[in-house]
This record gives C-alpha cells, structure tokens and sequence, in this order.
C-alpha cells in the first residue's frame, strides 16, 4: 500500500506540474485542433484571455504539490477538488466525453485525487461537524 500511495503521490505531483510548466511559457499556447468541439477551443481561448485563470490553477496546482511534498496529502486533495472537478466537466460537457485522448490526464487527475480523498476521509471529519 505504501508503494502505491507513494507512485500515485509522484505521478499527482508531476500532473500538477503541467499546468505550472504552461504558465511559464514552456507549451506554445492551444489551437483548434488539440480539442474535439469548436466549443471546447472557444471556451480555453476565452480562458487563456482572461490573463489571469491560468496563474490561479497553477498557483493552487503549486501549493498543492507542496503540501504533498511535505506530507499534507488531505490538504492538497482538497485544494485541487474544484479544479479537477472543472477540468473533468469540461472534457464530458464541450470537449467529447470523458473518454477521448484529451481527457487521459484528466481521468488520471480525477482517479488519483478521488483515491486521496478516500485515503485522508478521516481527516475531513471535522469539515462536516456540527456546531463548530
């Protein structure tokens, strides 16, 4: 088990890393023809637009990734929950489904966060406590 945690913590960490890598410049920015709908390059085009919603993931996808690090894996699963959430929406509602060759790092994203959230469940007990 330990084994596993630790695998799927590195793989998490280097799937976090993209999004700060692209902000950085390193990725030339997306065309037409990474995506599967019209839409779905619509919606990424008005995103990249914005300036700023890139920096706010890889910020998030950052702080996360060092929490990992430094062994506060509960933390990081529920910092990047509302990002892997908007991701895999995404991909299911304008880019073709959860099943296409864009939506592989998502799916993996979404697996391995669930995976954590299961994992550190006992440590969100105090979220859902009454009268706090």
């Amino acid at each position: 088990m330990k084994i596993l945690n630790t695998t799927l913590k590195i793989v998490l960490v280097l799937i976090m890393i993209s999004p700060i890598l692209g902000v950085l410049g390193a990725f030339s920015p997306p065309t037409p023809d990474l995506y599967n709908t019209p839409e779905a390059f619509a919606f990424i085009d008005a995103l990249m637009a914005t300036g700023y919603i890139n920096w706010i993931i890889a910020i998030v996808f950052a702080l996360a990734a060092i929490s990992i690090i430094s062994g506060r894996t509960a933390l990081a699963a529920i910092l990047i929950l509302p990002i892997t959430v908007c991701i895999v929406g995404f991909h299911y509602f304008l880019d073709g489904g959860l099943f296409t060759m864009g939506s592989l790092m998502a799916d993996v994203l979404l697996v391995i966060n669930l995976y954590f959230l299961w994992q550190c469940r006992g440590q969100y007990r105090i979220l859902f406590a009454r009268g706090v």
